[in-house]
């Protein structure tokens, strides 16, 4: 605000000398014209009070991948992706295992550490990590809130929106500023089951935009492990399901599918290492969160797969193929550019294959390919626009169905196939939904909204989570003796409940990464430029 002042004040300064040359001084302002100064330049910054919060730097690590916290990044010597990792987390002494980060792509473990120390516990020298980890601070975005405050025209502004990215004073104190998505809206009924979010008792799906930021990478196939991971059974790859099948190169960048005359043929994701036809489990895991407990986490039933597919020869097909408990979808891309949604029931379940939706696209050219399966709704995207879905007749559920499920969950598998063709696939990508976890916290209280124990938010209160659920302080765990000393009065009246947020503690939305932190260089100088590259609208 001091360059903005010091910009209106003008270049006439207080004891400067009169202009030589015999002209003469300009005449003083009235103090009228003064006063219409100052009052302006008041209205400038309530306008800007009223527009925009001050800009805010992201804390911690709870809103991850979308925004990061103060991080350091890291590259995996097993299989090359970089990655960040929660770099407060890596400080201080911990019980138990030494401090490690793994890699999200192949769960390949380093520990952090002297030498000796990790010697002495049982490890390899070769098991540490390399360098220090460099940290970044958190990335630094605007927020404006006003479609949040008191509309300057009644019915102009939309007000909080659910998905919205939202920064709010916390309930806990009333001062610190927490930045999460809300989830909840005035006067619903949220609950939520095998991670995802039932509101009034029926799914709810999310807005195109959040769903591209809520796809968190599971596998990177241009990144394709050396060998398994140390310490746990995960070696992420595609494996063929026939003896003499004609997908070639599997473990490099580029597969290619060599069956011009061949029937289906089928390659699957697997984790295990070794010789299997397992498929691979999904889970919520964080390569961003290095705390232990936090590795296996649950699995993951919506998921989403994608290719960049490229013909060569032949008439027939690639398909992308994922389940969902008994449900089966395909997105299958003919040479001649017919691309099909089809459903089917899993071989356990029985049924016959159905087309949900179809439509036509040009074939002629790579074209980058996605099936994806979010809040029980399908997707099947075509160079990053959505061409097909499965409406809510199709594909649904209740919440009372969705309960049942939750007793017994299930990972999504992943399958590829190739029928009649010769083609190349390209930047092969399986990614998972954000589950948003219900686990009692370490007092094993039950969490906020768990399943079966739906919360109805109040009039004017809002319900918020955080990206990085695992590791997220949110609505969630905002308990009873958690209540600050501003809403101790509301509480003891019934007019606020513990998990929600107060409108009038609601500060704006966050829509700009304007300094995502700093480009390193060189391993041993301070990094200076801003990675401007990383700089994006929060969605």
């Amino acid at each position: 605000m001091s360059q903005g002042a010091s910009s209106l004040a003008g270049p006439t300064q207080p004891g400067a000398s009169p202009p030589r040359g015999g002209s003469a001084a300009p005449p003083k302002e009235h103090w009228t014209e003064q006063a219409a100064s100052f009052i302006g330049f008041f209205i400038y910054l309530l306008i800007l009070k009223t527009f925009f919060v001050p800009l805010f730097i992201i804390p911690t690590g709870s809103m991850a991948e979308t925004l990061r916290g103060a991080h350091s990044i890291h590259r995996c010597p097993n299989c090359g992706v970089e990655y960040a990792v929660n770099e407060p987390l890596l400080r201080g002494p911990r019980e138990g295992d030494p401090p490690s980060i793994i890699c999200p792509n192949c769960r390949w473990r380093e520990f952090i550490g002297p030498l000796h120390e990790l010697v002495a516990r049982g490890l390899e020298p070769n098991e540490r990590l390399a360098a220090p980890l460099r940290p970044a601070a958190g990335d630094r975005i605007f927020v404006h809130g006003w479609d949040y405050g008191p509309p300057l025209v009644p019915g102009l502004t939309p007000g909080p929106q659910r998905w919205d990215v939202v920064v709010f004073k916390v309930p806990n104190d009333g001062q610190t500023n927490y930045i999460k998505r809300l989830v909840g809206l005035p006067g619903e009924s949220i609950e939520l089951i095998d991670g995802d979010v039932f509101v009034d008792g029926t799914i709810t799906p999310k807005t195109a935009d959040a769903q591209r930021s809520l796809w968190f990478p599971v596998y990177n196939h241009d990144y394709p492990p050396r060998g398994p991971a140390r310490r746990e059974p995960y070696h992420p790859r595609w494996l063929p399901l026939s003896e003499d099948s004609a997908w070639r190169d599997l473990d490099q960048r580029v597969i290619r599918f060599d069956g011009p005359d061949r029937r289906q043929d089928q390659i699957q994701f697997v984790t295990e290492p070794g010789p299997t036809r397992t498929a691979g489990r999904i889970t919520d895991f964080y390569g961003y969160n290095t705390i232990v407990n936090l590795v296996r986490g649950h699995l993951v039933s919506d998921a989403r797969v994608s290719a960049e597919v490229a013909f060569e020869a032949g008439d027939g097909f690639i398909e992308l193929m994922i389940t969902k408990y008994t449900d089966l979808f395909r997105a299958r891309l003919h040479a001649s550019g017919r691309l099909e949604l089809i459903h089917e029931p899993v071989e356990e379940a029985g049924g016959l294959a159905q087309v949900w939706d179809e439509t036509t696209v040009d074939a002629s050219q790579p074209l980058r390919v996605a099936l994806g399966c979010a809040d029980y709704r399908v997707m099947v995207d075509v160079n990053g626009r959505t061409v097909l879905a499965s409406t809510p007749w199709q594909f649904t559920i209740t919440a009372k169905a969705a309960r049942q499920r939750a007793a017994q969950p299930q990972s999504a598998s992943v399958r590829i196939a190739g029928e009649r063709v010769r083609a190349t696939l390209r930047h092969v990508l399986i990614e998972r939904d954000v589950y948003y976890s219900v686990d009692p916290d370490v007092r094993e209280r039950p969490a906020v909204a768990g399943t079966g124990r739906p919360l109805r938010v109040p009039d004017g209160h809002y319900f918020c989570l955080g990206d990085n659920s695992p590791n997220s302080l949110d609505g969630r765990y905002w308990y009873e003796e958690t209540v600050g000393p501003h809403l101790a009065a509301a509480f003891r009246a019934g007019r606020y409940v513990p998990g929600t947020v107060p409108a009038d503690q609601m500060l704006g939305r966050a829509f700009f990464v304007y300094w995502p932190g700093f480009l390193e260089l060189l391993p041993r100088l301070p990094n200076c430029l801003p990675d401007l590259g990383r700089a994006r609208w929060i969605r």
